[in-house]
């Protein structure tokens, strides 16, 4: 490995009551074998299970330009500080993000994409495809709802597929911390999965490539963890928070000036708006949601996109693919 002033990548590695799986996550980023300079910014929000005893530990094995962000006081916004903090202290060209539950299953994964990135300037990243375990970090025979495609898009993000799961992702660094800072400046919701806002903020970078490889692990244990998916409630608030992740992308589309991009963020806002004015779980009135809705020009493909959307998901379910309702 060849060393410089600044990294080639910075990988950013979160955990929070992360123990039993920590040391593996961290292993599998020290084996990569690449060609230039990588170094990680370990990030823990104060977790109570002893996983920072469990980091400090294992530090003096690790690499020596690896850097320790283990807060004393939980930051009380579910990471947000702490991913801010974390990727402004970043130096590489690319960033790479990784859960602490998570990890890496290929030692060239980081070439491969690095690669990827330097001869395909009009991408502004890169993901692959990854392998679902349990919590023995065994394949559990479980699907992820990733891009069935070579390249994400708008229209795959209206259908609720991710370019790959996060552990999977390479960006250009300075591009993805500006416009996160942009997007989370912009932000209209307490809570939300930070894969698919960074699922639309980059595709309005550039192109966004799916590789089909699966280099990585995504550790999916439903009960019993601290995962989004473990813990998240379908009521009232989850589905204002869902409604306004979609005036927000709809803000952020307008600020960035794309006709796809904002076609896109409207499809996606008023599919959510009209879930939730329906069903057991309504916070917002059906007669108001569709006084909105015809009130834009495109209203009918406005009105009919819950009807789409579901159609092309219960499609691709009876293909086999793993989908997101």
């Amino acid at each position: 490995m060849t060393t410089s002033c600044a990294p080639m990548v910075t990988v950013i590695i979160n955990s929070y009551n992360m123990r039993d799986y920590i040391e593996q996550c961290l292993r599998s980023v020290a084996m990569q074998r690449t060609c230039f300079e990588v170094e990680a910014i370990v990030c823990d929000d104060c977790s109570p299970d002893g996983t920072q005893d469990v980091i400090r530990s294992l530090a003096p094995s690790l690499p020596d330009n690896w850097t320790y962000l283990l807060y004393e006081k939980n930051s009380g916004d579910g990471g947000e500080s702490m991913g801010k903090e974390s990727t402004h202290r970043a130096r590489g060209r690319y960033l790479a993000i990784l859960d602490g539950d998570d990890f890496w299953t290929y030692d060239g994964k980081l070439q491969e994409q690095v690669d990827f990135l330097e001869s395909h300037p009009d991408f502004s990243a890169v993901f692959h495809h990854c392998e679902v375990v349990g919590k023995d970090g065994r394949p559990s025979g479980v699907g992820y709802p990733e891009c069935p495609g070579a390249e994400y898009t708008f229209k795959e993000f209206f259908y609720c597929s991710l370019p790959g799961q996060l552990g999977t992702s390479l960006y250009r660094r300075e591009e993805y911390v500006r416009a996160r800072e942009v997007f989370m400046g912009m932000r209209l919701y307490e809570s939300y999965p930070g894969d698919r806002r960074n699922a639309f903020f980059t595709l309005c970078n550039g192109r966004v490539a799916c590789l089909p490889q699966k280099w990585s692990a995504y550790r999916y244990v439903p009960k019993g963890s601290s995962s989004y998916s473990s813990t998240v409630r379908i009521n009232d608030a989850y589905a204002k928070n869902e409604v306004d992740f979609g005036r927000t992308i709809v803000g952020y589309a307008e600020h960035v000036g794309s006709p796809e991009a904002i076609k896109c963020a409207k499809l996606t806002y008023y599919r959510t708006l009209l879930k939730w004015s329906v069903g057991k779980v309504h916070p917002y009135r059906l007669g108001e949601t569709l006084r909105k809705v015809h009130s834009e020009r495109n209203w009918p493909e406005l009105l009919f996109s819950p009807i789409r959307w579901y159609v092309v998901l219960g499609l691709r379910a009876l293909r086999g693919l793993r989908v997101s309702m």
